[in-house]
C-alpha cells in the first residue's frame, strides 16, 4: 500500500518532525501542521516528501534507526534533515515534495555536502571562538563562531548548512535543490571559508 513520508523543518534549529499519511491526505495534513504546530513546537514547514510502497513499515524502520535521536514518544527528531533525507532517497518511491526532483541526482548533492560539511572546521582554518563570519551575499548578516562546527546566530546555536538554508528560505531565494555547503557561502576576513587553507 503506498502512502507518504515526510520530513518537516520546526522552529527549534536541529529539531525535526518525520511522520507518514496517506498520499490523498498529504497537502490537507502539511496546511495542518504548519499552521497549528506539533507536539508545543511551532513554525513546522515541509522540507521534503516521498510517496512509497509499504511505507508504515519504512517509517517504523526509521524510527527504529534514529530512535536515540526521538523526543519522547513524538515524531520528532533531534536529527540532520539531511542524513534523514539521503536515506529517505535511498528508497524506491517518487518524491512528492519538493517537485520535480531528480532522485539520483538530489541523492549524490545531499551525500557530497553533507560529506564537505563534515569535513570542515573552523579550528583547522585557524578561527577562534568568538570570531565573526559574514555571509556571502549579505554583509550585514553575520555569525559568531562558538566550536569546531558551530556558530551563534540569532540566539541559537547553527551549524553552517541548515543555517544558510534557513537565510535562503527566509529571503525566499531556495533553489530546488536545499543542501548547502555552508562553507561556499560564508566569509571571514573576506575570503570564503572554503577557500581557506587549513593551518594543520
Amino acid at each position: 500500500m503506498k502512502g507518504i513520508i515526510y520530513i518537516m523543518t520546526t522552529a527549534v534549529s536541529g529539531l525535526i518532525k518525520i511522520g507518514q499519511t496517506g498520499t490523498a491526505n498529504f497537502q490537507e495534513r502539511m496546511r495542518f501542521l504548519e499552521a497549528n504546530g506539533y507536539y508545543n513546537v511551532s513554525g513546522l514547514k515541509r522540507f521534503f516528501a516521498i510517496e512509497l510502497d509499504d511505507y508504515t513499515d519504512k517509517e517504523s524502520l526509521l524510527i527504529e534507526i534514529f530512535n536515540k535521536h526521538r523526543v519522547g514518544d513524538s515524531e520528532l527528531f533531534a536529527l540532520d534533515y539531511d542524513l534523514v533525507r539521503q536515506l529517505l532517497l535511498s528508497f524506491d518511491g517518487k518524491v512528492i515534495y519538493p517537485k520535480d526532483v531528480n532522485k539520483e541526482k538530489e541523492f549524490d548533492e545531499v551525500s557530497k555536502a553533507r560529506e564537505q560539511g563534515a569535513r570542515f572546521s573552523f579550528y583547522k582554518k585557524g578561527i577562534k571562538d568568538g570570531e565573526e563570519i559574514v555571509f556571502r551575499d549579505d554583509k550585514e548578516i553575520t555569525a559568531r563562531v562558538v566550536g569546531e562546527r558551530e556558530v551563534e546566530y540569532g540566539e541559537q546555536i547553527w551549524k553552517l548548512s541548515p543555517l544558510t538554508y534557513k537565510i535562503y528560505e527566509h529571503k525566499g531565494k531556495l533553489t530546488k535543490s536545499a543542501a548547502f555547503n555552508g562553507s561556499l557561502y560564508w566569509k571571514y576576513k573576506g575570503k570564503k571559508l572554503k577557500d581557506l587553507p587549513d593551518i594543520n
